[in-house]
């Protein structure tokens, strides 16, 4: 691999910008500027979760499979109100209706299937609300989902350790250009493909499973434009 000499570094940091950004004034006084993008990552506990449970009932008759699966719905809603879940909390997210099972073969009579998503500020005591849920009837729960409700609250201290990142690598640029790092002409944030990784489990759970409900990562990105001296 060719190494940089020091004309075609100082070509390169002139020239990483060929355009202002976005309708800024980012020109430099010397006319040698280089622009770098900079990230970083705060982690905050989740203060929020959602889950779900669902019941399943399987008769010959669709009537009474009607009737049989919504007294499991009401027993599993009445469970989970006596744990402290409130009506705002609930929310029925699926109902399925059908002579198939979910792998496509063919029901002996006829499946119905309605599934609650429970939404709260809470995050505790997880375990005990999916362990009541199953106990009153339900047969599958999951899609576990734990969240911070409002992750602009990490934005300051996010955008701050993001422009140092950017700062950092314009000052190794300007180095090894040999030139001397002037001011940010031009800042802007970027935009991020997954603003947010939150924990979240698709598979079944069972009563009385561990549930921890970690750290969220939040990604804060920025373009920076720096004069070079």
């Amino acid at each position: 691999m060719p190494q940089l000499t020091h004309a075609s570094l100082l070509i390169l940091a002139g020239t990483l910008l060929a355009a202002p950004a976005h309708a800024q004034d980012c020109s430099s006084p010397t006319g040698r500027h280089v622009r770098v993008a900079g990230s970083a990552v705060v982690r905050l506990p989740p203060d929020r979760v959602s889950f779900s449970v669902g019941v399943e009932t399987l008769q010959a008759n669709v009537s009474q499979a009607f009737r049989m699966n919504a007294q499991k719905v009401e027993a599993v809603l009445a469970a989970l109100k006596a744990k402290g879940v409130q009506p705002k909390e609930l929310q029925t997210s699926d109902l399925e209706v059908g002579s198939r099972n979910p792998d496509g073969t063919s029901a002996h009579g006829y499946r119905v299937a309605n599934r609650v998503t429970v939404s709260r500020e809470d995050a505790a005591g997880v375990g005990d609300l999916i362990e009541a849920a199953i106990a009153a009837g339900a047969n599958d729960a999951g899609r576990l989902n734990f969240f911070v409700s409002d992750p602009g609250a990490a934005q300051a201290r996010g955008l701050e350790l993001a422009f140092a990142s950017a700062r950092a690598k314009a000052t190794t640029l300007a180095t090894l250009a040999r030139q001397t790092l002037g001011d940010a002409l031009c800042v802007s944030e970027s935009a991020v493909r997954d603003y947010s990784t939150s924990n979240y489990a698709r598979s079944a759970m069972t009563a009385g499973a561990s549930v921890e409900s970690g750290t969220e990562a939040i990604t804060f990105a920025v373009d920076v434009v720096f004069a070079l001296k």
